[in-house]
């Protein structure tokens, strides 16, 4: 599967591969994509793993686990409709932990499995050495892959610190519980600066300028949406400093912008605003240098990128402007386009609060 690369209209780059953090002592992300499975890990050490393949119908299994002695993991079926207990099979074959699937409140397809951490373990346990996982018989039943489970498991209990705890998911020992490393704290969230807003013919003035100083910037990143028909924008971001997005290129279903910081009162070049998001690409930092579906106010830069029409992956960013840089809020990935929800994508950072 592939996530739109910011320099490319078609939206058709590599994924691209972000490290895995060391211990839960560092705050920094993981992002792995296991065979089946991929384990996304945030700056508080909170893992979510989740279970998908191609292919319709399908289960999604999706593993949620906090960090710190006291997280517990939490796991849960996914399906177009609620699934019984009786009709899960692992492998074709009946097997007892199907017990622990809760049964479903409503008519959403979304339900627990375990009442407990412990059930949890209990289940993973049991499937984790299978490959298949079937609501009902034949091959049009709905299914999860279980390929990749085990490793998942073992990158969450590194990441954690909980190996040879009482507490892991995979390699469980007789170290108690308050061996595992406390959760990294969240950092608080960015008081944004508020501006006024620009009024049409400043931010006409300031549009117009930016297209002919950065002439240079558009003609490098081959950007083919004309400027009378871009949907370009200025917004204030204090008294003296403005930001211009400048469209070039549009999609289907989206859109990418480069932004530019640009003095209000006229002298100076304008800025190219990079924005650097805490993941590995290729082994350097990601860097975000054109905006998808690119939104501005209150103070807060919004970066929303599908990897398909169906926004079933993709990428998202929230960063606040602070009087000086823009800090980010939040980040969510998600490299895979398997059928799930809409920008329903795992969270790689997050401030406190979130």
């Amino acid at each position: 599967m592939k996530i739109p690369d910011s320099r490319t209209p078609l939206f058709a780059a590599a994924l691209i591969a972000l490290t895995m953090a060391p211990a839960a002592s560092a705050a920094t992300p993981v992002y792995r994509e296991i065979k089946d499975w991929v384990v996304a890990c945030d700056n508080t050490a909170r893992c979510e793993a989740i279970g998908m393949q191609e292919g319709y119908p399908q289960l999604i299994l999706r593993l949620v686990v906090d960090a710190g002695p006291s997280g517990e993991p939490e796991l849960s079926l996914e399906s177009e409709a609620p699934v019984a207990a009786r009709d899960l099979r692992l492998d074709g074959a009946r097997f007892a932990a199907s017990s622990l699937l809760q049964p479903a409140t409503g008519d959403e397809g979304v339900q627990r499995i375990g009442q407990d951490g412990a059930q949890v373990r209990a289940f993973l346990e049991s499937v984790r050495n299978g490959t298949d996982l079937r609501a009902g018989i034949g091959e049009g039943a709905p299914s999860a892959s279980l390929a990749g489970l085990s490793a998942a498991l073992l990158l969450i209990d590194e990441t954690q610190g909980r190996l040879g705890t009482t507490t892991a998911l995979l390699r469980r020992g007789p170290l108690p519980a308050a061996k595992v490393p406390a959760a990294p704290a969240a950092p608080l969230p960015t008081r944004a600066v508020v501006a006024p807003p620009l009024d049409d013919a400043e931010a006409s003035r300031l549009v117009a300028r930016v297209r002919l100083q950065a002439a240079d910037d558009v003609r490098h990143e081959d950007c083919f949406v004309e400027p009378d028909t871009a949907y370009d924008e200025a917004h204030a971001l204090d008294d003296h400093e403005a930001l211009v997005a400048l469209e070039c290129w549009r999609g289907a279903y989206q859109s990418s912008s480069l932004l530019f910081r640009v003095r209000r009162d006229g002298p100076g070049a304008p800025r190219r605003l990079r924005l650097t998001v805490p993941v590995q690409d290729e082994g350097a930092p990601r860097v975000i240098d054109a905006f998808t579906n690119v939104g501005f106010g209150q103070g807060q830069l919004s970066h929303f990128a599908k990897g398909r029409g169906l926004a079933d992956c993709g990428e998202s960013a929230t960063w606040a402007f602070d009087g000086r840089d823009f800090r980010l809020q939040r980040y969510h990935r998600l490299g895979w386009c398997r059928g799930g929800n809409p920008g329903d994508w795992p969270t790689l950072w997050r401030t406190r609060g979130d």
